[in-house]
């Protein structure tokens, strides 16, 4: 009877720690999501680019507001500007203009690739171009977001730009 009562103490005793080890695992489970969830957001607020540079767009007879990011991108093609260049259509169906630059633009602490999202200004660094997107391009690597459009009007300036249009971009003080 004794040894009965014995396993069946340790048999509680084992039970009883393991619903506190259970409990310890589901907080351990709980705060690493935490930490996870906590790290996300801080890498969605680096990522989320601050605007360094307002800069104003002239296509024919309109002129659209822009600015430009704090990437070093971004930085580089600011110190080039005032700068008119020539924009062309994408072969195809993509919904964006491109002009060719001439130059490279440093990449440095930017992503490798980013997707052209509707209303941003790229960098497209194979071939050393300025894009305007005017809809959604799927990611690829060699994509660089520089900056984005702050004039409500851009998707129907830009989608309705000529091939071989004239463009001005400069700076505002």
């Amino acid at each position: 009877m004794k040894k009965k009562l014995t396993l069946i103490i340790l048999g509680l005793v084992f039970v009883l720690g393991l619903g506190t080890a259970c409990s310890n695992n589901a907080n351990t489970d709980q705060a690493a999501k935490t930490r996870i969830v906590k790290k996300h957001k801080k890498a969605k607020r680096r990522k989320s680019k601050k605007m360094a540079v307002k800069i104003k767009i002239k296509i024919d007879d309109q002129t659209l507001n822009a600015s430009l990011n704090d990437t070093s991108a971004g930085k580089a093609f600011a110190k080039k500007l005032p700068e008119t260049l020539t924009f062309v259509g994408f072969p195809g169906s993509n919904p964006e203009k491109m002009a060719d630059l001439g130059y490279s633009l440093s990449t440095k602490g930017m992503p490798t690739g980013e997707a052209g999202a509707k209303g941003t200004i790229g960098y497209w660094s194979p071939d050393k171009r300025l894009i305007f997107y005017y809809g959604h391009v799927d990611y690829f690597p060699g994509i660089h977001i520089i900056g984005k459009f702050t004039s409500k009007n851009y998707v129907n300036v830009v989608e309705n730009m000529k091939d071989h249009t004239k463009v001005t971009i400069t700076k505002i003080k």
